[in-house]
């Protein structure tokens, strides 16, 4: 009779054969509710011959899905996994993914997020203190809810790059991108503003379950306007004071808000 494990197991790899989001996204949540009955099936299918061959179809990725699971289920069982492949003639293919994955083992959380959401950031990412600070202060954020977020990992911004943040549907984890030098002043303040934004745009795509990972205008709209929500409850104080304050100065302030919609804008169009 087949365990619940393997039926999840079985459903994850055929959810990445048809590239549906979905199933893969509620098979690998699962898997990661039930560790001790996932983790020998995944060994399982990691001992398999199948890696020592020519890699047809959708293989390459079953490997380094499975391999991907059992890294965030267990560091020492993921650790004896790579150990163990890595004395296999493991076919080309497979050898290159074992090897990427291989560099898990060196990273280490730089903090986490309501306590059991783990921090990856890149080396070349500046100022990571003030990232870890930040972070923890927006997920403290009133209202807002991690469920189902597993890690976020925030790596170096680059030109090549015309996102901000992204939600990873697969593995229910956020990337953000952070500079590489530091800004100063205003630009400070806006880089800050941009990733907070960022950060509870992702946040609300989980909220809401999408699965098309910011293809769809209507499920943009639903992340940002959670972001808003978010960016609010974040500093009501603030919010309220601006509102009796700041209102003279309406006409100077419309178009810096114009520019700050544009960033914002370019921020969450995944």
């Amino acid at each position: 009779m087949e365990t619940s494990a393997a039926r999840e197991t079985n459903r994850l790899l055929r959810g990445v054969s048809t590239g549906h989001v979905e199933t893969v996204r509620d098979a690998w949540r699962a898997l990661l509710a039930d560790k001790s009955a996932s983790i020998p099936e995944v060994q399982s299918k990691l001992s398999s011959s199948a890696w020592l061959d020519n890699p047809p179809g959708p293989l390459p990725k079953y490997f380094g899905i499975l391999l991907a699971l059992m890294s965030e289920m267990d560091q020492d069982a993921f650790r004896q996994e790579i150990t163990r492949l890595g004395n296999d003639k493991l076919h080309p293919v497979h050898r290159r993914t074992l090897d990427l994955m291989a560099k898990r083992l060196e990273d280490a959380p730089s903090t986490y997020l309501a306590n059991n959401i783990p921090v990856f950031i890149a080396d070349d990412v500046a100022d990571p203190p003030r990232v870890i600070r930040n972070l923890q202060r927006w997920s403290s954020t009133k209202d807002l809810t991690l469920d189902n977020v597993t890690r976020v990992d925030v790596i170096a911004e680059r030109p090549e790059l015309d996102y901000l943040g992204q939600y990873n549907l697969f593995f229910s984890g956020i990337i953000l991108t952070w500079p590489t030098t530091q800004p100063k002043g205003f630009e400070l303040w806006l880089a800050n503003a941009e990733r907070e934004f960022t950060f509870y745009h992702e946040v609300g795509h989980h909220v809401h379950k999408h699965i098309e990972g910011g293809q769809v205008a209507e499920q943009e709209k639903e992340a940002d306007d959670y972001a808003r929500s978010m960016f609010r409850n974040s500093r009501p104080f603030l919010t309220g004071i601006g509102r009796v304050v700041l209102w003279p100065f309406k006409p100077l302030l419309r178009n810096l808000l114009r520019y700050l919609n544009h960033r914002m804008a370019r921020a969450t169009n995944l």
